[in-house]
């Protein structure tokens, strides 16, 4: 058994590990470090020095930024520790590299936030596209919307489809939680191949070149357009990909973000005779 003289309270175990007591009352909740002893009349969590060297590597994981499932499966089992820290340092590595590429649009951003951006009137045939759709958690919408238009373009090539066509994609006008979208690539009607009817009209249109991470200054003169028409904002919102980033660089991508103009005539007036 412990010698009771080594029992540390909270307080002392914190100062001695370098961390704080509301982290160890998160630890213990989490059951990653619970304490030794709970005193049974007073709640009061003691450790003892033998516990420093856990409490100082998991203080050491959440610094460097390993989830707390991460550390969870570390203490659970050992042993696949070499494994668990690979995939973590992948995935740091990945959020760095994302963080790094938003830094460096900052100063693009300001520029394009200076300008006004063109809104125009623009008829939209109806189109016979090849469709897929999907969802995804808000804050992985691009990587996954990514993923799905590399296996439109494999399928589309599968079945003979023409993928130089615009790629088109369809997403709602908030993007909160799970969020559901649809990406697709136009085919000829007589082509044969199982395809979804994507209706046209009248639509407010803005021409964006530049990253899709600063898409939403396009966005957001799109919706001051429809305010101004009187219009409500409430989707599907329309992105056609009018270049390949592939060849022309994500910096110089080509994005068509359009909205659908309710109450207006959706066929181009008639020439006179």
């Amino acid at each position: 058994m412990t010698d009771p003289t080594q029992w540390m309270s909270i307080g002392e175990f914190a100062r001695a590990c370098r961390l704080t007591v509301k982290a160890l009352r998160y630890y213990d909740r989490e059951g990653l470090l619970p304490p030794g002893r709970v005193d049974p009349h007073t709640g009061y969590r003691y450790y003892t020095p033998a516990q420093l060297a856990s409490a100082l590597r998991i203080g050491l994981l959440r610094r460097a930024g390993v989830s707390v499932a991460a550390i969870r499966s570390i203490v659970d089992d050992p042993e696949r520790g070499a494994d668990v820290l690979a995939v973590e340092r992948a995935r740091i590595e990945h959020e760095a590299e994302r963080a790094m590429r938003s830094l460096a649009l900052v100063g693009s951003l300001e520029e394009l936030a200076a300008m006004e951006l063109p809104v125009r009137l623009r008829h939209i045939d109806d189109q016979v596209v090849l469709w897929r759709e999907g969802s995804a958690e808000a804050d992985d919408l691009d990587s996954t919307v990514a993923a799905s238009i590399e296996g439109l373009l494999a399928d589309a090539a599968a079945l003979g489809v023409d993928t130089e066509a615009p790629v088109v994609g369809r997403y709602p006008v908030v993007l909160e939680g799970t969020v559901d979208f649809g990406v697709g690539i136009e085919v000829a009607p007589e082509s044969g191949v199982e395809a979804l009817l994507m209706p046209g009209g009248l639509f407010a249109a803005v021409d964006f070149t530049g990253p899709a991470a600063l898409l939403p200054v396009a966005y957001h003169a799109l919706f001051a357009d429809l305010a101004a028409r009187g219009v409500d904002a409430v989707g599907p919102v329309r992105e056609y990909y009018l270049t390949d980033p592939a060849e022309v660089g994500a910096e110089n991508m080509l994005t068509r973000v359009v909205h659908q103009v309710p109450g207006l005539d959706p066929k181009p007036p008639t020439p006179p005779q």
